[in-house]
């Protein structure tokens, strides 16, 4: 009997060849490393081939998964053309409900121009940002079509969604002038942990917070001694009070700016804030679907200039 493939790895094949990388691949097809490396050996075994094989510090295709990849472009772009949806979308004459869910510190900078952006290029279109639920709830609204996108600080939750990273940026620590650690630049992971801090999320997501569930993995958790609802509510209390807020620099910078508040390096332990855009496998190949990914990705890089991102298909 001769082996048999299905599309789904005709594409993860033919993106793994193009990439000649299993986390560029992951990052291209939104799916995961293990993923990817679990598929890439499926197909070893059905063309008898390792198809990509390391040389010095890359891997390079060898001479049949060369000839594979020609094949497997062509294959892939007639499919691709016999399932093209009638025309492209066409923003401006759309009228649909746009719902977009934005889990995310740094909502309040991106989401007014985005509503700008998505309303000049589509006036008839109807704009919702809805507020999350759990990541199960989420993930069943996409699959229902309740909601089209999601803006998030944490992938990990979100199994079996395509993602791609939307931003990379620093950890910062807005604290009132007042605040006797005002006057340093950076804390240290001993200094923060001695601290009050001011959080967005619920003490029963902690471990799904970018912060805590660092802290988390250190062993080392923060004296949380308030929580809100949503970012905007703690940028008001952070000035009055002795609290911690850390977040993304771009929005510690613009409470700077705005707000009696200091910016102060986190400790570098914590890492680095990353975004992410989910969305379900129906609405991958959808021209709206595109459209709308890209308009989010064009906006939040003009708006918060990120240190590294990458395309979302």
């Amino acid at each position: 009997m001769s082996p048999k493939i299905d599309l789904r790895h005709l594409r993860v094949l033919h993106t793994l060849l193009q990439e000649s990388s299993v986390s560029r691949a992951a990052v291209q097809l939104g799916l995961s490393q293990p993923a990817i490396s679990a598929t890439l050996r499926q197909l070893r075994e059905t063309f008898n081939d390792p198809l990509l094989v390391r040389s010095g510090s890359a891997m390079v295709a060898t001479e049949r998964g060369q000839d594979i990849f020609a094949s497997v472009e062509r294959v892939l772009g007639d499919i691709d053309l016999l399932l093209a949806p009638p025309g492209d979308f066409d923003p401006s004459l759309s009228e649909r409900r746009i719902r977009i869910i934005a889990y995310f510190g740094l909502g309040s900078l991106v989401i007014p121009p985005l509503i700008q952006a998505i309303h000049a290029a589509s006036p008839l279109a109807r704009v919702e940002i809805i507020q999350p639920g759990t990541p199960e709830q989420i993930k069943q609204q996409l699959h229902d079509g309740d909601i089209d996108l999601v803006i998030s600080s944490r992938q990990d939750p979100y199994q079996n969604l395509r993602f791609a990273p939307l931003i990379e940026c620093d950890l910062a620590c807005a604290v009132a002038d007042s605040h006797p650690f005002a006057d340093r630049n950076q804390l240290t992971l001993e200094e923060y942990l001695s601290l009050d801090h001011i959080s967005p999320s619920a003490a029963a997501v902690v471990a799904g917070s970018p912060i805590d569930g660092r802290l988390l993995e250190l062993g080392t958790p923060r004296n949380v001694v308030a929580t809100v609802p949503e970012f905007a509510l703690a940028r008001q209390i952070v000035p009055q009070s002795s609290l911690v807020l850390t977040t993304a620099r771009p929005f510690a910078e613009e409470m700077a700016a705005n707000l009696p508040v200091t910016v102060l390096e986190a400790p570098p332990e914590l890492g680095q804030m990353h975004a992410w855009l989910l969305w379900h496998e129906k609405s991958h190949h959808s021209p709206f679907g595109h459209w709308l990914r890209k308009t989010v990705r064009q906006v939040a890089q003009s708006t918060l200039r990120p240190q590294g991102a990458a395309p979302a298909a």
